[in-house]
């Protein structure tokens, strides 16, 4: 009985070791290009919706689940805020930088610009079926607050995409990938479904009509 307990705390340790070797440790700098001192702003890791507070312009460290594709944005009330990170964060390439400028009446609200828009839309069907499975298959619109239409709830259950919602955005860059990515699940959702899938969703994603 005892040797089983060891070899269970044994394979536990194991275990625990191995998803810790997975984690990824990447840094998030700052670069205030005005002479204005930072002392508030949200940075969100768009894929898990996590945010953190951020009181002042010092680097911070976040932990990420294993290398690979992620969503970071940063906003701040005072400051237009552009979002520089690798398209894949590994242990080499794990820096986010945050470039604060001032803001202007061209800025809007928000000011979150981020760089790059990490969406492959170019997805074949095998693969589009393999990211419903893991959940990680979303529409993306944008808007002033963070929260989800209840439609698309239940849309999520019934076909398993989702939905993330950012904050205003206006370069061209980032609303061209949006709306790529929305017209690939689109066109994806046609094929299987017909058009009464669409029925279902009363605020449309960019790029559907």
């Amino acid at each position: 009985m005892k040797k089983i307990f060891i070899t269970l705390i044994l394979a536990l340790i194991c275990t625990i070791s191995k998803a810790t070797e997975k984690e990824i440790i990447a840094e998030v700098t700052f670069e205030n290009l005005t002479n204005k001192e930072f002392t508030s702003g949200e940075f969100t890791i768009i894929n898990s919706n996590h945010k953190i507070e951020v009181n002042n312009a010092e680097s911070f460290k976040i932990t990420l689940p294993e290398k690979g594709k992620y969503l970071f944005s940063f906003v701040s009330d005072d400051f237009t805020a552009y979002t520089f990170y690798p398209a894949r964060i590994s242990n080499r390439k794990n820096t986010i930088t945050i470039r604060l400028m001032e803001k202007t009446e061209l800025s809007y609200s928000s000011g979150i610009y981020s760089f790059p828009m990490n969406l492959d839309t170019n997805l074949t069907e095998e693969q589009i079926k393999i990211r419903i499975s893991d959940g990680t298959l979303n529409f993306i619109i944008h808007g002033i607050d963070g929260s989800i239409p209840e439609e698309y709830l239940a849309f999520k259950e019934k076909y398993g995409i989702g939905l993330i919602k950012e904050n205003c955005v206006i370069d061209p860059l980032s609303f061209k990938k949006v709306t790529e990515n929305n017209q690939m699940i689109f066109d994806y959702l046609n094929k299987k479904y017909g058009t009464e899938w669409l029925t279902e969703l009363k605020a449309k994603p960019f790029g559907i009509k």
